[in-house]
């Protein structure tokens, strides 16, 4: 038998916002982007090191707050302690959140995936289960680090991932028009941590130069420059402008689930670890940066497929549009940069996470040198 708990000593229900973090607090003092970026990066839970539980005592809080037993399988992620439980003939996805998490932006997620199942339950959107007392997540005490741990347990959605298959344009349109909808079905979804500081978020984009400074090559910090310079002479002048709310966030071929077979091609929406009140613009941005230069013989028809089923359902304003453009681009590139800053950082990793980084300088390269779609927008 595993390790016991005494219940009374574990809170449950949603953790209550406590207020700006002292990274947030940081990063709102900052006097330059170096350090708003180490401020910024801290929040967003990229420079810690993360311990982690025994899968045995995984098992026990899954039990004993549950009512669930079980083979656990953990599955690699950047962030969430994240495990598999298959238990008879249900599966199950287990997420622990690490303890420079703020339990409070754990909330803001799990705030987020419920009001989708009040209010949007058509979405194919995960669901949270219950514990036994009926809250969506458990507060778990953590005896090192700044905050409690958040346990939550997940229906898994089977599916293959979009990053997996080989979409036709008409499939790439439904995948658009299913984040629209999903973004129209957030609109009026609000929560006291939804202006979190995320690294991801492109709202902080042109504070991003320093990450400059990790990237050796002549040729990619030259491709970088033009496009920090781009969104800031068509981005920046329209961030307090530009139609905002909370959004996904990271609505990538990683995070979709899709079955070829389905009329509606898109039978999942995962992973809403980067929940975020940002300009919609910016959410539309993650999933065509993830297909810029997915055929390099036309680097942009994947991303503007996506983007044609987005204004079918959801029509974006001309001046949108143009930033669009150039915040697919920025999307790709703060990938690149982060990519590159964390293997300086992690020094034993550095081959590792270069190899990844340099597909997208080849994709950025690729629709740099394409000719710039412009208005109205044809693949």
């Amino acid at each position: 038998m595993g390790p016991s708990f005494d219940p009374t000593a574990l809170r449950t229900g949603p953790a209550q916002a406590i207020g700006a973090t002292a990274s947030a607090q940081a990063a709102s003092g900052a006097n330059s982007d170096s350090e708003f970026i180490e401020a910024v990066a801290l929040e967003s839970g990229l420079l810690a090191e993360q311990s982690q539980l025994a899968d045995s005592t995984v098992l026990v809080l899954l039990e004993q707050f549950y009512g669930l037993k079980g083979k656990l399988i953990r599955i690699p992620t950047e962030k969430d302690e994240t495990f598999r439980l298959r238990n008879g003939g249900e599966t199950y996805l287990v997420k622990v959140s690490p303890t420079d998490e703020d339990p409070a932006i754990v909330q803001l997620q799990t705030a987020c995936m419920d009001h989708l199942e009040r209010t949007a339950p058509e979405l194919p959107v995960q669901r949270l289960v219950r514990s036994l007392g009926g809250d969506p997540q458990v507060l778990i005490p953590a005896p090192e680090g700044p905050f409690d741990r958040v346990l939550r347990v997940m229906r898994f959605m089977p599916g293959d991932l979009l990053a997996t298959h080989e979409a036709s344009a008409g499939q790439l349109q439904l995948v658009g028009s299913s984040l629209a909808r999903l973004g129209l079905a957030l609109q009026d979804f609000d929560h006291p941590r939804a202006d979190r500081l995320l690294l991801w978020d492109l709202k902080h984009f042109h504070r991003m130069r320093p990450l400059l400074d990790h990237v050796d090559a002549q040729q990619q910090r030259s491709l970088a420059e033009d496009i920090l310079d781009r969104f800031d002479e068509i981005v920046v002048p329209l961030l307090d402008t530009l139609t905002s709310q909370v959004v996904h966030g990271d609505f990538s071929p990683f995070n979709i689930l899709v079955d070829p077979d389905r009329p509606d091609y898109v039978t999942g929406i995962i992973d809403f670890g980067d929940v975020v009140r940002t300009p919609v613009i910016f959410d539309v941005s993650v999933t065509m940066a993830n297909l810029l230069g997915a055929d390099p013989a036309s680097p942009w028809k994947h991303a503007l497929h996506v983007m044609e089923g987005y204004r079918g359902i959801r029509p974006l304003p001309h001046p949108e549009l143009e930033a669009l453009i150039v915040s697919a681009q920025a999307r790709l590139l703060l990938r690149a940069l982060i990519t590159q800053w964390r293997a300086s950082q992690l020094p034993q990793r550095r081959d590792y996470l270069l190899s990844h980084s340099k597909p997208d300088w080849d994709r950025l390269a690729a629709t740099a040198a394409a000719p710039a779609p412009r208005l109205p927008f044809t693949p």
